[in-house]
């Protein structure tokens, strides 16, 4: 997770991330899981440029998503904020 974060993210742990959930995704496969893990301290020196994985990226107020957000990563954002149990679908 770490290199990920650095490769895709430019972000740098800067303590131990918390899983939220594992996720059954059922719409894209009978066997995808998606992983949220909260990551809350952080350092992160620029934003990391476009490439073929990401087309943007940015932080967000919760009533300012971009409008491309998808159901369950809108679900996944509330439940953390609002302090909600996670359901087990991803959707």
């Amino acid at each position: 997770m770490q290199r990920e974060l650095a490769e895709e993210g430019r972000i740098e742990l800067l303590g131990e991330p918390d899983l939220h959930g594992l996720f059954f995704n059922s719409h894209v496969s009978r066997r995808d899981h998606v992983a949220v893990y909260l990551v809350r301290n952080f350092k992160q020196d620029r934003l990391p440029e476009p490439n073929h994985e990401i087309v943007a990226c940015g932080f967000f107020e919760m009533a300012a998503l971009p409008a491309e957000t998808t159901r369950g990563t809108r679900l996944r954002i509330s439940e953390v904020i609002e302090g909600r149990e996670p359901i087990a679908t991803w959707r």
